[in-house]
């Protein structure tokens, strides 16, 4: 164990960007923390600096001499010839290896097939560490994690519980910010409603008097006096409900919330009752008999998602490149598949999209008869909306622009086979809310290579098959 750490007023820049501003935080013995946001909002500077706590103090970030400290980062450049799940692997071996009480985990599920993912959570699950992470898995966050440190809109907020509980939260704090701005526009029509009664009720009593001095007769009523008391009474309140409004739409935009894209796909469901793809006694690999899978037997008809499941190093990857038709990879068997201009493929490193070229250069290129405006149309509906965005050269985008880039393409073409290879790893929360959204108004065929069941299941795989049995 180890004396509690604070943190008090702590502001993180990267570079000239504000991150954060006055944080303020007690980090308990024990404690199990997940540090969640979008990419680039510092949940690895911050991870960074809290790993540096004995060696390097940062202002604002007090621990004592009692903590022994084990970090592992998101990059692990050491090892070379391993993959990326046994890079992480001897990375956290030799970090536990320290007996450390405060563990520190940068992506730690990224690159693990399910065999070490499992195992990773167990561990966490027993560890009495205190532990920090940063993360975008939700089933790691939910299982693994009580308290959550969210990066937004330039502070931390502190949710005591587990991720669904915060997004259940979020989602009743939104309704009940949304129906008072109902029960407003409904209070502001009541009270318009009610000076236009009083108006009408002065008027009717004006044109009475007006017809007692005509007929030489005192009135017995004026209401002018009142109707003007009501007119000022009504725009004292008017003032106020619209400051009100103006306060709710305030948290509101101050809240976390994944914009949504709002494309809809075309694709017609002609293929749903013909195999996409057929392999009988199929086998490959890079060497003419020297298989790395064989005995492969697959059909995947127009309306399945298709789960590609194995270990690291099992031949995953290679099935995906054997479907496509690539040409160094060597295939043996009956191979039915899409030819290559039918097959779209999303990858975690976006390796389809040209770097030197700007968004909508891009877009123009793949739809040449769109005009500049079709072409801003389109890309507006995968939130690409300023001038500066669409201009953008493609090599400058972040993670979450270069995954709704990506969507944007397939959108485009409307592939009949659509892969996707690991493309949940490094991505935030928001670009995975993005990427669910698109997949599930895809009507087409998906083969998915994940290590993320609860993302397989939110994008409703269909089957699976397990190229290590």
């Amino acid at each position: 164990m180890h004396n509690p750490i604070q943190i008090s007023e702590f502001s993180l820049y990267i570079g000239n960007k504000l991150c954060f501003n006055d944080f303020s935080a007690v980090i308990y013995p024990g404690d199990r923390i997940a540090i969640i946001g979008d990419n680039g909002s510092g949940k690895s500077s911050l991870l960074k600096m809290l790993a540096n706590i004995n060696n390097n103090p940062v202002q604002g970030i007090i621990g004592g001499d009692d903590i022994v400290c084990g970090y592992v980062s998101q990059i692990i450049d050491n090892y070379p010839n391993l993959s990326g799940g046994q890079r992480f692997n001897k990375a956290l071996s030799q970090a536990l290896g320290q007996y450390p009480n405060l563990l520190l985990l940068d992506e730690p599920t990224n690159h693990l097939d399910r065999d070490n993912r499992k195992s990773l959570m167990q561990l966490l699950k027993h560890t009495t560490a205190t532990l920090i992470i940063v993360s975008h898995d939700v089933e790691l966050l939910d299982s693994c994690f009580d308290i959550l440190w969210h990066i937004h809109d330039g502070k931390v907020s502190i949710y005591n519980g587990k991720y669904s509980g915060y997004c259940a939260y979020l989602d009743q704090a939104r309704d009940k910010l949304t129906n008072d701005i109902e029960r407003l526009k409904r209070a502001k029509k009541e009270q318009h409603e009610s000076l236009m009664q009083e108006q009408k009720r002065a008027k009717s009593s004006r044109e009475q008097g007006e017809k007692h001095i005509r007929e030489r007769k005192w009135p017995t009523i004026t209401s002018g006096a009142k109707a003007r008391r009501a007119e000022t009474t009504s725009g004292k309140k008017n003032a106020h409900l619209n400051q009100v409004k103006a306060d709710i739409n305030s948290q509101l935009s101050a809240m976390w919330q994944p914009e949504e894209i709002s494309y809809s796909f075309e694709l017609t469901t002609r293929y749903v009752d013909k195999p996409i793809v057929t392999i009988n006694h199929g086998s490959c690999g890079y060497k003419p008999n020297e298989p790395i899978l064989k005995t492969i037997n697959l059909n995947i008809f127009g309306n399945e998602r298709v789960a590609i499941l194995g270990g690291n190093g099992s031949g995953k990857s290679t099935l995906i490149k054997a479907i496509m038709g690539e040409e160094h990879v060597w295939r043996e068997g009956e191979w039915l598949v899409p030819n290559s201009g039918d097959i779209a493929v999303l990858d975690q490193h976006y390796s389809n999209l040209p770097r030197e070229s700007t968004v909508i250069q891009y877009i123009a290129d793949i739809r040449q008869t769109w005009s500049h405006s079709e072409c801003r149309v389109f890309l507006n509906k995968f939130l690409f909306r300023k001038n500066e965005e669409v201009n953008t050269h493609i090599k400058f985008l972040s993670g979450g622009e270069l995954v709704r880039l990506s969507l944007a393409t397939i959108a485009l073409r409307e592939p009949k086979l659509l892969i996707l290879d690991e493309i949940t790893n490094n991505i935030d929360l928001t670009t995975r809310e993005h990427i669910i959204q698109v997949l599930n108004s895809y009507p087409g065929v998906i083969i998915l290579i994940s290590h993320d069941p609860k993302f397989l299941e939110q994008v409703k795989v269909t089957a699976s098959y397990d190229v290590s049995l």
